[in-house]
């Protein structure tokens, strides 16, 4: 799938929270920490915002790895950076609840917190690859044609004479 397309589609998925948010109230719950809105009775006594909550909390789990796709290998580094970015996102979302700051509404601290709780699959992915990346270096494997190493050998060919 194209990145053009990705992106589109997570600015449709942001537009699309916000009309839903538009046409509902907003929360006023008082929840000790995010988690708790993953109670059955939460959820089904606002699904609504439970949608706009789902919607909001795939376009942000999207938008990273968009992002990290733009950089080609450095699987661990990629691990490493989705890992500080879950930390941050899960200690604001619980620190914005907790204290009742109500710095984001809280369908989006809720929407932070289930963005981040996602990030784990695809951090733990990039390690994996990385994994197998360094093993398959260390095995003698050939490592992959970037562009700057193909303009390079195409610079040291000599032309061929006709």
């Amino acid at each position: 799938m194209k990145k053009e397309y990705v992106l589109i589609f997570i600015i449709g998925l942001f537009l699309l929270s916000y009309v839903l948010d538009a046409v509902v109230n907003p929360l006023h719950l008082n929840l000790p920490t995010p988690y708790h809105y993953l109670d059955p009775k939460v959820l089904n006594l606002y699904p609504f915002t439970t949608a706009s909550i789902v919607i909001k909390g795939i376009a942000l789990f999207l938008t990273p790895l968009l992002l990290l796709s733009l950089v080609e290998g450095y699987y661990p580094a990629k691990a490493g950076a989705l890992l500080i970015l879950i930390a941050l996102m899960q200690l604001y979302a619980l620190q914005d609840i907790a204290t009742k700051a109500q710095v984001v509404p809280l369908e989006w601290a809720l929407s932070i917190s289930l963005a981040g709780v996602t990030l784990i699959l695809p951090a733990i992915w990039y390690f994996i690859m990385g994994g197998i990346s360094w093993l398959h270096k260390s095995l003698g494997g050939k490592e992959e044609n970037t562009t700057e190493t193909q303009e390079s050998e195409d610079i040291n060919k000599e032309p061929s004479s006709q």
